[in-house]
């Protein structure tokens, strides 16, 4: 869904409006509790996957980069358009349209999507995936890709034809209904087309975290299981959904690769976000921040399309031949703005982590936990700067290692 990448590239949890806290930690923590706690033992198997990952990254986005503006300068994009273009611009020859392109980009993609998706999770151990069920996922996100972003091009498309000079902030407004049915029906409609929820079983753990979300002042909010055992041997917890959607997520291989003192840390970190409500705040940043990108896109595609329509054999922006120079803007926005997003992010999951802590009152859990992400799905604890600062949208692991026992991080937190 590389269109709506740029509506979501600004869905990051705001730093600033929370709403709730819990109780602090009543008693200050002893160094002592913290004796048990080791960091991470960084392998060359975790550095190698850690480098790779970062390299497939810069190579990924220049690689869809070139793959957009060869399918532009080729002119393939404009036979795809001829393709399927009747007398009459429609909803069902965009979505034709589309489909060719995202099933061209797709073969022109393949090599690295399976090295990246496929071959290198299982060259480290990281996936429990078979080649046709992996092969069936990536279908299903290529189906999901054409049917979500098809009716957000429509609009867009129309909008540019009624007005071709303001269509950037009429597709701003409209975007703000979309937005919010988007992060509401996601969990609840895309999501479990690719795995299965359950409600946590009872026992002994899902007491002790109904207890935690008492204490939290959360004690309806769901707390459901993913079985990610299916596709990944890696850890993992998240919040997903605005209302009545909303909810929190454990993999099932966090419950079973993880203690349920480390459990407890990583749901209380996942409660920060649920109480404080930071997608709620990211919806309303989103709506800002788009308001300022959305005119910014629209200058450069206009310039682009100027520059270098005739040679693509695309009339103007409202062409269904330029959805490839619209997905070319769309990637090239994200990319630059990574920096930007990530760091909020940052800031975001710190505060989480702060609640988190103050929630459980078990700092020692919470160590423990990171070095269990750290370890077992083969993340380097401290990356180089460069990689904090353009890739990371959490804090590095030994920076989250080191608030946590008090220590003074790079970050300049303690």
């Amino acid at each position: 869904m590389r269109l709506l990448f740029l509506v979501f590239i600004l869905l990051l949890f705001a730093p600033f409006g929370v709403s709730a806290a819990p109780t602090p930690i009543a008693a200050p923590i002893s160094t002592a509790q913290f004796a048990d706690v080791r960091p991470p033992v960084v392998t060359p198997q975790m550095l190698r996957y850690s480098r790779t990952r970062v390299a497939l990254y810069f190579i990924g986005t220049a690689y869809s980069l070139l793959a957009l503006w060869g399918v532009l300068a080729s002119g393939l994009s404009a036979r795809l358009g001829r393709w399927v273009r009747p007398q009459r611009f429609s909803f069902l020859r965009l979505l034709g349209y589309y489909a060719l392109l995202e099933l061209t980009l797709l073969a022109i993609r393949s090599p690295l999507i399976f090295y990246s998706g496929y071959s290198l999770e299982h060259a480290y151990g990281l996936s429990s995936q078979s080649f046709g069920a992996w092969l069936g996922d990536v279908g299903k996100s290529v189906a999901v890709n054409i049917l979500t972003t098809t009716p957000v091009l429509w609009l867009l498309f129309w909008l540019m034809k009624r007005s071709p000079r303001r269509w950037s902030l009429w597709f701003w407004g409209a975007l703000i209904p979309v937005i919010a049915f988007g992060l509401f029906a996601s969990p609840v409609v895309i999501d479990p087309l690719f795995n299965k929820f359950t409600p946590l079983p009872p026992g002994p753990l899902r007491a002790q975290i109904q207890l935690l979300a008492a204490n939290a002042g959360i004690p309806g909010a769901p707390i459901l299981v993913a079985d990610k055992s299916r596709q990944t041997h890696e850890i993992n917890a998240y919040v997903t959904g605005i209302g009545t959607s909303a909810r929190i997520v454990l993999w099932d291989t966090t419950i079973q690769r993880m203690p349920p003192d480390q459990i407890l840390a990583i749901v209380g970190h996942e409660m920060g976000h649920y109480v404080l409500k930071h997608l709620l705040w990211g919806f309303a940043l989103t709506v800002g921040g788009l308001l300022l990108l959305l005119p910014l896109a629209q200058i450069f595609l206009s310039w682009l399309l100027r520059r270098f329509g005739p040679r693509w054999q695309v009339t103007g922006p409202g062409d269904i031949a330029a959805t490839p120079a619209l997905l070319l803007t769309v990637s090239l926005f994200s990319f630059l703005l990574a920096p930007l997003s990530n760091g909020l992010s940052r800031e975001i999951e710190h505060q989480a982590d702060v609640y988190g802590l103050q929630v459980t009152r078990n700092p020692p859990a919470m160590a423990r936990a990171f070095v269990s992400l750290s370890e077992q799905n083969l993340s380097d604890p401290d990356p180089p700067r460069f990689v904090k600062f353009w890739l990371l949208d959490h804090p590095a692991l030994k920076d989250r290692i080191d608030f946590v026992l008090g220590r003074k991080s790079e970050t300049g937190r303690e």
